[in-house]
């Protein structure tokens, strides 16, 4: 019961962070939606999928820079918006806006010096090559670079696949992530990212290569096309054509996982802070 209650704060102060970013949205006429678990959730589960940790929005690319400098001046003070900007031990492509004077500490970021509040994940959608070769090696481009940027800044150190391949790939990543620079590698990142923005594509892609489970791009239509939907106590805008994106990405997704495959982000440390004893309702 106390790691339900525990987790149950989690998702609640989630949902507070992200009424902020619906609000400044709203405001600024911001197109914004969930997709992934959270929308999973939304259709499955009427809000958070039980176990889950953590709520997903993406943004088309212009609407994501402006949705990064209108926060400048009208983002509440009690969070913080985190980019590699912002907060320069952050080595990922895309924001997590945090709730400040929490920890949300998970073990993949154990080693890590970045700000570790309870978050809600907003990624960029950049459009994605139309040739299936150029988009492969898109993708192979940014695997590399994001990983090595990882581990630059003391990501992902404690966890290693134990297979010999799993330790043959770590230790060649470890290895060149120590004699290339950081600033480098984040310039060429940012670069292949949007290289493909000035011309309309079918396809567009969120920039951390796993966050699709391997289908790194989905149809631009998707996220062109928004209606409001049920999530908590709130709404948020998600795609129309939601049943497709599930499909495309889940398979079957009324079908719940096995009981050994339905776990969060694996925290290591929580502390709410001021919200410990935020309401968890019924």
């Amino acid at each position: 019961m106390e790691n339900e209650n525990r987790l149950r704060k989690v998702q609640l102060l989630e949902l507070e962070i992200a009424k902020e970013l619906k609000r400044i949205c709203e405001k600024n006429n911001i197109k914004y939606f969930i997709a992934w678990g959270t929308l999973l959730g939304a259709v499955r589960h009427g809000g958070f999928i039980p176990w889950d940790d953590d709520m997903d929005f993406g943004m088309l690319r212009e609407d994501y820079e402006r949705f990064i400098n209108v926060c400048k001046k009208e983002l509440d003070p009690k969070f913080f918006l985190q980019t590699w900007v912002t907060d320069p031990d952050f080595p990922f492509a895309y924001a997590k806006l945090r709730l400040k004077g929490t920890h949300f500490l998970e073990k993949f970021s154990e080693d890590s010096r970045m700000n570790n509040g309870i978050f809600i994940d907003i990624f960029p959608m950049d459009n994605v090559p139309d040739s299936i070769f150029c988009s492969g090696i898109r993708t192979f481009r940014c695997f590399v670079l994001e990983r090595l940027m990882w581990l630059k800044k003391g990501l992902g150190k404690n966890i290693k696949d134990k297979s010999a391949v799993g330790k043959l790939k770590y230790n060649f990543f470890a290895f060149i992530s120590k004699i290339v620079p950081y600033k480098p590698l984040k310039k060429h990142y940012e670069k292949i990212l949007c290289r493909s923005n000035t011309k309309k594509t079918a396809n567009i892609s969120v920039s951390t290569i796993d966050h699709l489970f391997g289908k790194n791009s989905i149809s631009r239509k998707w996220a062109e096309e928004l209606e409001e939907i049920p999530f908590e106590t709130t709404l948020f805008p998600a795609f129309k054509e939601r049943k497709e994106f599930l499909i495309f990405v889940y398979g079957d997704y009324l079908t719940l996982p096995p009981l050994e495959e339905r776990q969060g982000h694996l925290p290591v440390d929580i502390d709410f802070g001021p919200y410990n004893n935020i309401e968890l309702g019924e």
